[in-house]
């Protein structure tokens, strides 16, 4: 099997123009917003929008062929030499059969997209997130995407179990030599093993060949050690003949106690988590290693361990979460048969996106955990739901049986057939006197019990007051599969108390565009903001998870209540304020100035925040925080002076040119003591030598912007984006009016 990347160079073509573009590419991640589009909040008012992605291809005269797509933004059509081949809707991969379609010397794939507000309930954005490839397979090969590696442990050695399928189109049956090596994540071989096979002519066979790893790593959070599996084909002896395949994978084990829930590689273990959008603020749904790398490490910060997908990530997410130790549960579907978007089985195939996307996670150590669907009213039965959900569950699970599966719900206001048959005959006047009426019959429990029997754990949203129930008659594992921000002390708490419940996840980790409120372009319910900084409700998640020594301090706007880490409020000089401390202590002192204001409980008895109500008056705002009568954390708010420069740092300063590296330089408007002034909402100006700029933002929901190269600071804050164009070194310089400028060098490598 041969496998070619098709990423380079595509013609975009959009409104009357065309540009020349590398995949991944999203057309609408910074287009001109309208903020009167019908469903626009969905989408971050980027209006409807169409573009067509064309690319040669290389003649294929002999063999199988396939075009896959990984990512698709939008929804459109798949042709190839003009013939409809398919369409792609949503970002699971898609596999498309063009055996004997390109035997001509010039063959052209193109694909028209379309992007409209309220497709979606989430940013859909335009164009190819992850990338495509074309796939061609011999007479006699190693079947696309049949590759499989599991591992086991017993005693002290740790074998690797090889998986795939051979197959045969010619009229002989063929004799050939299956090889296995394995390799460490130093590129060293440490196992090796081949196999004499059969295969029959005209037919296609699997084999499974165990192969000993010499001086085994479990893959872990803290060491996510990654191995390499190369299976190949040896015919007549000829090695350099050989049809090869690889697949990364870790070794990991993973399985449910009925009581204690969970267990990765034997220990006992809970998923903290939260729902992470694949579009992402400054490259919308374009999926590139160093950003989801950026991405995962600011979560993993904040204490989590794992994120929860809605339809398959791309391949650089992934590889992102294998290499710096996270999980991942990935819901297959967003939607059933009804719902946000809902999946045309008869046009769109829900076993093919199954199967596709199961091929694509099953590799991976990262993957903890599958889901059906999320959030969907079939877990109530509806639209033949339990067949449905039974239907996933079994196709999953023929795929990879080592990992568990759920799928989730939330308490849905019952139907009046669904009331009558449960014996409630009044007329409801209310939706939530239908509920009342639904949870005096127990009818959450007794809908579900069908769709939650097929699955191995029940994912709940929003429903953590059930965790310990008595109300649940069955006995289950559950998944806080999505928990409210604000309820997140409680959430956690409820899942720690309880055995039965292997994770919480919060239903948003970073803003993302579309799905926000009124006029705003970024959701902004995430524990980090767009550019990845630490919100209020971040810092405190930190604490929440279990982290020690840490100490927060904010000061609640007093026009909005929210809370904000500043300490310069002169319209509320010598006024009443309101100051929380966040500690991992419990108890907490609270000093302006060295001058002493108070002492206050914290801890989890209040919820581990200590809350002083003081006068505005220009200092430094100090907490000194203690646990059991030691002091643990300290934290300051320093009134900040004008703004006066520019600092610039790096996320990181070598990228690589031949990897599609993005560099991100951090943006920060200081006073004359190089302190971070909060307030400060100059517009700032880049220039970018040696590189492209490709995005410039700010956390600002509203993302208020004048031009492509400006942006004006938010919290004292911006990021921006460049993709490199040639080896040597990438400059950036940022201008602010009144600010001294600042600049920044990235080492581009090939």
């Amino acid at each position: 099997m041969k496998s070619v990347d098709l990423n380079a160079k595509w013609h975009i073509a959009t409104e009357g123009d065309e540009i020349v573009r590398n995949l991944p590419y999203d057309a609408t991640a910074h287009a001109a917003r309208d903020y009167t589009c019908a469903f626009g909040e969905l989408n971050g008012y980027v209006p409807a929008a169409r573009a067509v992605f064309t690319k040669e291809l290389p003649a294929v005269r002999r063999g199988k062929a396939y075009v896959c797509i990984s990512g698709s933004l939008g929804y459109g059509d798949v042709f190839i030499n003009g013939d409809l081949i398919g369409r792609v809707h949503g970002v699971y991969p898609h596999k498309f059969d063009v055996t004997g379609l390109l035997g001509s010397s010039h063959n052209e794939l193109k694909l028209e997209l379309v992007s409209v507000p309220g497709m979606s309930d989430k940013y859909v954005g335009l164009g190819i997130g992850g990338g495509v490839t074309l796939v061609t397979e011999d007479d006699i090969d190693i079947e696309h995407g049949s590759l499989f590696v599991t591992t086991e442990t017993t005693g002290d050695k740790t074998y690797a179990d090889v998986t795939l399928s051979v197959k045969n189109d010619t009229d002989a049956a063929q004799k050939i030599v299956l090889d296995c090596t394995l390799l460490n994540n130093r590129g060293k071989r440490c196992g090796k093993k081949q196999r004499k096979i059969f295969v029959r002519a005209r037919s296609s066979k699997s084999f499974t060949v165990r192969v000993r790893i010499n001086k085994a790593y479990e893959w872990t959070l803290s060491d996510p050690y990654v191995y390499t599996a190369v299976a190949s084909l040896i015919m007549d002896g000829d090695s350099d003949g050989a049809r090869s395949v690889s697949t990364t994978f870790g070794v990991v084990t993973r399985a449910l106690n009925p009581v204690r829930g969970l267990y990765i590689n034997n220990k006992n273990t809970d998923l903290f988590g939260a729902y992470v959008s694949h579009a992402d603020a400054i490259l919308g749904g374009a999926s590139v290693y160093t950003n989801e790398k950026r991405r995962f490490e600011a979560l993993k910060g904040l204490g989590y361990n794992a994120v929860h997908f809605v339809e398959c990530p791309s391949d650089a997410a992934l590889r992102a979460l294998d290499d710096i130790g996270m999980y991942a549960y990935v819901d297959i579907f967003s939607a059933l048969g009804s719902g946000k978007a809902p999946l045309d089985a008869h046009i769109f195939g829900e076993a093919t996106a199954i199967e596709e996307s199961v091929i694509a996670l099953r590799n991976h150590p990262c993957v903890a955990i599958y889901g059906v669907a999320d959030d969907v009213p079939e877990c109530y039965g509806r639209n033949d739901g339990y067949a449905v959900i039974e239907e996933g569950v079994g196709l999953i699970k023929s795929l990879d049986d080592t990992r568990p599966v759920t799928v989730s719900t939330h308490e849905l206001v019952p139907t009046t057939q669904e009331l009558e048959n449960a014996g409630v005959k009044r007329r409801m006047d209310s939706d939530a006197t239908a509920i009342n009426a639904g949870r005096e019959k127990d009818l959450f429990d007794t809908l579900t019990e069908p769709a939650f029997s097929a699955v191995d754990v029940c994912g709940f949203n929003y429903l953590y007051p059930l965790y310990g129930s008595d109300k649940l008659k069955h006995n289950r594992l559950i998944l806080g599969s999505r928990t409210d921000s604000e309820r997140a002390f409680e959430s956690v708490d409820e899942t720690e108390k309880n055995l039965h419940v292997i994770g919480d996840f919060a239903d948003c980790g970073i803003d993302y565009p579309g799905g926000g409120k009124l006029n705003e372009i970024l959701c902004s319910k995430g524990d980090l903001d767009a550019i990845g900084d630490d919100k209020i409700q971040g810092a405190y998640k930190r604490i929440i998870l279990g982290g020690r020594n840490l100490a927060y301090l904010a000061v609640l706007d007093p026009d909005t209540d929210e809370p904000v880490a500043m300490w310069n409020w002169p319209r509320y000089l010598g006024k009443e304020v309101t100051v929380r401390v966040y500690t991992s202590g419990d108890v907490a002192a609270l000093y302006l100035d060295g001058r002493l204001i108070g002492r206050k409980l914290a801890g989890k008895i209040n919820r581990h925040i200590a809350t002083f109500t003081t006068e505005y008056y220009p200092g430094t705002l100090e907490a000194v925080c203690y646990f059991k009568g030691v002091e643990c954390a300290r934290a300051k708010l320093k009134t900040a002076g004008s703004p006066k420069s520019i600092r610039l740092t790096a996320y990181e300063k070598s990228l690589s040119l031949s990897r599609g590296d993005i560099g991100f330089a951090y943006v920060d408007v200081c006073d004359r003591e190089g302190d971070l002034v909060p307030y400060a909402m100059r517009t700032l100006t880049a220039q970018i030598t040696g590189a492209e700029l490709v995005g410039f933002i700010n956390g600002d929901p509203m993302l208020r912007k004048i031009s492509f190269d400006s942006c004006p600071a938010f919290g004292g804050r911006a990021m921006l984006a460049i993709r490199p164009d040639e080896t040597g070194k990438a400059v950036v310089k940022v201008t602010g009016d009144g600010l001294l400028s600042s600049k920044i060098s990235f080492k581009i490598k090939d």
